[in-house]
């Protein structure tokens, strides 16, 4: 066979595969300790007891933006996520990052031109009957900007670092789960600015029909700034009701299914409230073509809040309850799931992590690339 044969058959059968993005990280999947560092900033993983699990692929870290950049535009404190990243990479662990905006929003990002409006939440804390706080308003242009300018020093940043493995969305909404109000008042609130924008701020001059109809741009225009500062790493959207009517779920799927077709395997969604059902526990049915993930709705030494209803009585001993729970996210095709550190911890638990662990990485779909054959010779 000629070189030149050779090289059209490898042209035509690379022409008949899905194309990956260059240096595109390998999906996230298996077990990730879910932990939570003080001030907004990532936990220190310094001495952390699942840095040599083998049942453990990596961290999942909460950070706020405003402990990001708390000051003003120009400066930023990388530190806490750097030394992260630097030790799971020393031990062969991943790491994955939330930033979230909305009510962590820096206080220089409403006074700073161009100025950005500062929507007070009617909302209030039940345990203490204090407001929640303030946060921007998604369509407001003058805040995606500065959003988008972060956004894109956090990819530049570390895009391009093997040990992140996943980053979740933010920045159109409260925290991180894509809920951006959950009062009625608030809903209320919202829906007259959308249609009648205050006077005064430059990224609010358009007039809209309701809040849902600035929402959904809004949020597809911050997800693709994402996808952008973030070329070769999964981007995850973590799905809650951004408004308590059901126009809410119905954006949550319009955003979803965008997301997902506009970025195929690159785009996926977690579901922030995994509950445990009693065996026995169905096979996943197929195997999803996009990232798809789990976090766990609470801890199971609380196992009446994590079984669905009705609860076993009894109630199994440990780690049944876990197990049930991460049995339930194989069946609904996850291929990962973040859980809290203390259920990652003992000793006797591990067989049964590893066995879990196995099962959501068999969800991850493969290439099916066919493999070259290691016995051909180029003859001249």
């Amino acid at each position: 066979m000629k070189y030149s044969t050779i090289l059209c058959l490898v042209v035509s059968l690379a022409a008949t595969q899905p194309l990956l993005r260059a240096a595109e990280k390998p999906a996230p999947s298996g077990l990730y300790d879910l932990i939570f560092g003080a001030g907004g900033l990532p936990a220190d993983l310094t001495g952390n007891p699942l840095l040599t699990d083998p049942n453990i692929d990596g961290f999942r870290m909460h950070v706020v933006w405003k402990a990001l950049q708390p000051d003003n535009e120009s400066s930023y404190n990388w530190k806490q996520i750097d030394n992260a990243v630097a030790i799971a990479a020393q031990y062969g662990k991943k790491l994955s990052v939330s930033v979230a905006a909305g009510l962590a929003t820096p206080d220089w990002v409403y006074d700073t031109a161009p100025l950005v409006y500062r929507y007070h939440m009617i909302e209030t804390d039940p345990a203490t009957g204090t407001s929640v706080g303030d946060q921007p308003l998604p369509w407001d242009t003058a805040y995606q900007a500065k959003w988008a300018n972060f956004v894109a020093a956090f990819g530049a940043r570390y895009d391009g670092n093997p040990a992140l493995s996943y980053v979740l969305l933010g920045g159109f909404m409260e925290s991180c789960p894509m809920n951006f109000v959950i009062n009625p008042d608030d809903d209320t609130a919202v829906n007259a600015l959308a249609q009648n924008p205050p006077a005064g701020y430059p990224g609010l001059t358009r007039a809209y029909t309701d809040s849902s109809a600035a929402y959904v741009p809004a949020a597809e225009s911050i997800i693709a700034n994402f996808l952008k500062a973030f070329p070769t790493t999964p981007v995850i959207l973590t799905f809650g009701n951004p408004f308590p009517t059901d126009i809410g779920v119905t954006d949550q799927q319009t955003i979803r299914n965008w997301g997902k077709a506009q970025y195929p395997g690159h785009f996926g969604n977690l579901d922030s409230a995994l509950y445990a059902t009693p065996a026995p526990h169905q096979a996943p049915q197929t195997v999803l073509p996009g990232p798809k993930g789990f976090q766990m709705v609470c801890r199971s030494s609380d196992p009446t809040r994590l079984y669905l209803a009705p609860v076993p009585n009894p109630i199994p001993a440990a780690p049944t309850p876990l197990q049930d729970a991460l049995e339930r996210a194989v069946t609904l095709n996850a291929q990962w799931v973040e859980v809290y550190q203390d259920d990652l911890v003992p000793a006797g638990w591990q067989q049964m992590l590893a066995g879990e662990r196995q099962k959501l990485e068999a969800n991850v779909p493969g290439l099916d690339m066919p493999k070259a054959p290691q016995n051909l010779r180029i003859v001249p």
